[in-house]
């Protein structure tokens, strides 16, 4: 059975290829990523973020973002984490550093 695509989701193979890297990089700087579809209901508002869980950090991305959502959240955790420990790709961390999505994907 082929999974459904979500709607006005493209599946872009360098976004998914940066989402990926992105998730390694944060996996290796200590912190647990997770993606789970974020349940939605009338009076909040839900987005993928950090959190810690049973003493251990956390980041929970929302399947039901588009990857450019969830590039973004990972790309202001990683900027607000101490990365000195982690060897962080040069077009990783000019990325994280605030340079566009589409200056790193061309890179």
């Amino acid at each position: 059975m082929q999974k459904r695509k979500a709607k006005g989701h493209r599946e872009d193979p360098a976004s998914q290829l940066l989402l990926q890297r992105l998730k390694e990089l944060a996996e290796k700087s200590g912190v647990s990523v997770r993606e789970e579809r974020l349940v939605r209901e009338v009076g909040y508002h839900v987005r993928s973020g950090a959190c810690r869980l049973h003493g251990q950090d956390v980041l929970l991305l929302d399947t039901g973002a588009s990857p450019a959502e969830r590039i973004e959240a990972l790309l202001e955790f990683l900027a607000e984490r101490d990365l000195e420990g982690v060897f962080v790709e040069p077009d990783l961390r000019r990325l994280i550093h605030g340079r566009s999505v589409d200056e790193a994907q061309t890179a």
